[in-house]
């Protein structure tokens, strides 16, 4: 059942420079992807581990083959450190048959709106009607409540901010009180929940590539 969107914002790039490494794009890729993975859509500000360079096209594939694709901006992707690790080296098509990027195994997210492919369920958990959507989800392991929990807590801290907002605005000292109390208490919930996010997250020891040999 779709409860709500899968993401609000449009990726779009902009960068117009070349560099030497894929590490160079990363302020680039941080804003035109407005900090937030790709795949599951994720803001960076809810972990501790930096995003990783991922490369649609894996490496694995086109060294030797298409190199320049190593520092091409068009097959760089903001990803999340699970969910770049998950994608790995999975890959299909044919490179040297077309130079469009393409890796049929996934929707290019700066291509497809996401959108029209995902969406968020009553749970939280990121869901699809999409045959191919679907196989994304178990390629990039979406179907793991980790992402769930992340969906919850980015909304608690959005509810928190919006009852903040309307503290602001309210005179009436006995709606204030009650406001307060709902603010405080969701502000608990919050703090308690991202705590448990960032722990689940940074539980299982996964191997952390530096930003010039991630995939």
């Amino acid at each position: 059942m779709r409860y709500a969107d899968f993401k609000e914002h449009e990726i779009k790039r902009t960068c117009q420079r070349t560099y030497e490494k894929p590490s160079g794009y990363r302020p680039y890729l941080k804003k035109d992807f407005h900090d937030r993975c790709c795949y599951c859509n994720m803001p960076q500000n809810l972990i501790t581990s930096p995003f990783h360079v991922d490369h649609f096209v894996p490496s694995k594939e086109f060294k030797g083959k298409r190199d320049s694709l190593w520092t091409d901006y068009e097959n760089l992707m903001w990803s999340c450190p699970k969910c770049n690790l998950s994608k790995g080296d999975k890959y299909k098509g044919d490179l040297m048959g077309s130079r469009e990027i393409v890796n049929e195994l996934f929707y290019n997210p700066a291509v497809t709106d996401y959108n029209e492919i995902f969406y968020r369920n009553e749970y939280g958990g990121i869901d699809s009607d999409d045959e191919k959507g679907r196989e994304m989800i178990k390629r990039l392991k979406l179907y793991r409540p980790i992402h769930n929990l992340a969906w919850l807590v980015e909304h608690l801290e959005i509810l928190w901010k919006k009852l903040e907002e309307e503290l602001q605005r309210e005179t009436d000292e006995d709606k204030k009180e009650i406001l307060n109390r709902i603010k405080d208490k969701i502000a608990n919930i919050y703090v308690e929940q991202a705590m448990a996010f960032r722990a689940a997250y940074n539980g299982r020891v996964f191997q952390e590539r530096n930003e010039d040999d991630e995939l």
